[in-house]
């Protein structure tokens, strides 16, 4: 996955031919390109308003760049958006939308796209996939791929003499949640969203991320550190931002904003670069999808052509913009969601195929054993000490859901019944037909039995090797509610 970095603005004139031809007369004022990958991380940072984290190195990037307000992921789990995001193409686009295919079940691109490495390689570019220290070189795309396509690995290998794009992936805040022991977070002061019982399982939960977040921003101080070591900050933009939103409940897996909304900074320690590239202005709230980052990666450096379904939002005088984000669930490990969401500024419309099921029942095995709030859940619903906006995590989803963002922000109140809702629900209906027809989505296809019965295998050996461990989580919890 390639960083993206703004170039070759509307006063510079460049030819750029077919995006598989090699460009031989690179312009050496390209700007270098690194994307900082978080995983699981909603904007919970000081920088978009969070006073209980302390995120000092993240805050510095916005502080010399832009913080966009509604960046989405096109997935509300990695796999699938990691792939959206690498090739510039919905994960469903390219029928490689489940979360987790075995690998000979995965399928080939379209002879016709490429992940942005290759792209940018092509097209005069040094390319990296950082696996120093903190990066971990993570890919983990939904198609066949050589691991190997990246030139680099490590910072020292780049040179001034070419521009590069760098990716450099972080662990956090993946669980298990990382401790910050220097500045720890109390869990009495955090005030969870409403659908969760505000109990001290849940806020303990909450509180670790939070702490989780922290360490992550350590690394990002780290990243900045060496780059700067090695002269590798001139002439260089770097990405912020993560593959989709934070790990809990009713957010990671699902299509609201807590599991699709994620932070994105753009920014650079190089005042000529800010200049030449940003637009100038320290929060942008134009709605954006992450496979925006990569039409707006390419249009940086310099490929015109725009061989993604994404829009890019920077490059050259009056880019692009998008009224509508759309996202999609399919197979995540041994549970079977078919769901798919489109966002507008003030809507989101929901639209759940498969429904015959609670949001708290749909958790995997592995949640199950990392994820406490599922346990807090069935344990206070039984002894019916939850109210109704916590309660429906335990009731059947409905088919359809619309939520009015500008006053629903939580997504609480579903409208998709309410009369006085249907021009916007009919409305969004529409818009979400037409992108599943436009994109030509392969979610919609009945799934072959190979990939069936692989998804059935997975789940029984899941629950077989976490069986212990969700035990045991359980009695964990169900001691604290008993104190």
């Amino acid at each position: 996955m390639r960083s993206s970095l703004y170039v070759l603005c509307a006063f510079l004139v460049l030819s750029c031919g077919r995006s598989d031809e090699k460009l031989t007369d690179l312009n050496t004022g390209s700007p270098n390109i690194v994307w900082i990958i978080a995983e699981d991380l909603s904007p919970d940072l000081a920088c978009y308003g969070n006073r209980l984290v302390k995120t000092p190195a993240i805050d510095a990037l916005a502080k010399q760049g832009t913080r966009y307000t509604n960046a989405f992921a096109t997935a509300p789990v990695c796999s699938p958006s990691r792939t959206a995001l690498v090739t510039g193409y919905y994960q469903d686009a390219l029928g490689a939308h489940h979360m987790r295919y075995p690998d000979h079940l995965k399928p080939d691109l379209p002879d016709s796209i490429f992940p942005i490495q290759v792209l940018l390689e092509k097209h005069g570019y040094q390319t990296a996939n950082i696996r120093s220290y903190p990066g971990n070189g993570k890919t983990d795309w939904l198609f066949r791929y050589d691991a190997d396509s990246y030139q680099h690995q490590h910072w020292d290998s780049l040179n001034n003499e070419k521009p590069f794009f760098a990716r450099i992936c972080l662990g956090l805040t993946h669980r298990g949640f990382s401790r910050d022991t220097i500045n720890p977070v109390a869990p009495d002061v955090i005030k969870l969203p409403p659908y969760y019982p505000d109990h001290s399982v849940a806020r303990k939960d909450w509180a670790l991320y939070f702490e989780s977040i922290q360490v992550l921003d350590k690394q990002v101080a780290h990243i900045v550190g060496d780059l700067q070591k090695r002269d590798l900050l001139k002439n260089t933009l770097i990405f912020f931002f993560s593959d989709h939103g934070r790990p809990m409940t009713r957010a990671k897996n699902y299509l609201y904003d807590s599991g699709l909304k994620v932070p994105l900074i753009i920014s650079s320690y190089d005042p000529e670069i800010r200049k030449k590239y940003l637009d100038h202005t320290d929060t942008d709230e134009r709605l954006l999808s992450l496979i925006d980052v990569n039409a707006t990666t390419l249009r940086l450096a310099g490929l015109r052509s725009n061989p993604t379904q994404g829009i890019p939002f920077l490059g050259e005088p009056g880019a692009d913009t998008r009224k509508y984000v759309f996202g999609a669930a399919d197979r995540i490990g041994e549970t079977f969601f078919k769901s798919r969401s489109v966002r507008s500024q003030r809507f989101k419309y929901i639209r759940n195929y498969h429904h015959d099921f609670s949001i708290n029942s749909t958790a995997t095995a592995y949640r199950k054993a990392n994820h406490p709030i599922y346990h807090l859940l069935n344990i206070l619903a039984a002894g019916d000490q939850l109210n109704p906006h916590q309660a429906r995590l335990l009731k059947p989803m409905d088919a359809e859901e619309l939520y009015d963002l500008q006053n629903d922000p939580y997504e609480l109140n579903n409208l998709a019944t309410n009369p006085e809702s249907s021009a916007s629900l009919e409305s969004m209906r529409e818009v979400l037909d037409h992108w599943i027809s436009k994109i030509d989505d392969k979610g919609m296809l009945e799934d072959s039995p190979e990939i069936a019965a692989a998804f059935e295998e997975y789940g029984i050996k899941s629950h077989q090797r976490h069986r212990e461990a969700i035990e045991r989580l359980r009695l964990e919890v169900q001691d604290q509610v008993g104190k």
